[in-house]
């Protein structure tokens, strides 16, 4: 599986279940979603990061056209927090996504 050396656990499953649903209905994803990185914690094998995603530029498309599907863009900013866990072979993997209902400030550079 083309995933599994990114993402484990429960969480797997969930993603490869919403991907399914996404085909389904004839959809894939568009355009680009910018990450601005806010916070990173670090455990001993646990990590977090926190992100200001900006989704202005991403929504969905027709699978068949690639057209963008007009309605599923929005002027947005996204809380999205990732946890990730240092499997026995000493790489991060993704375990846990969340994503924040309010609008995010993202951080200055």
């Amino acid at each position: 599986m083309l995933l599994k050396p990114y993402v484990q656990g429960t969480y797997l499953d969930h993603l490869v279940g919403g991907i399914r649903q996404m085909t389904e209905q004839g959809q894939e994803p568009y355009g680009e979603v910018v990450p601005r990185v806010k916070e990173v914690r670090i455990g001993e094998k646990r990590a977090e990061v926190t992100d200001c995603q900006d989704t202005s530029g991403a929504g969905m498309a027709d699978r068949r056209t690639h057209q963008l599907i007009p309605g599923t863009t929005k002027q947005a900013t996204a809380n999205v927090t990732a946890a990730l866990e240092q499997s026995s072979d000493g790489r991060w993997r993704l375990t846990g996504l969340s994503i924040g209902e309010a609008a995010c400030t993202p951080p200055s550079r």
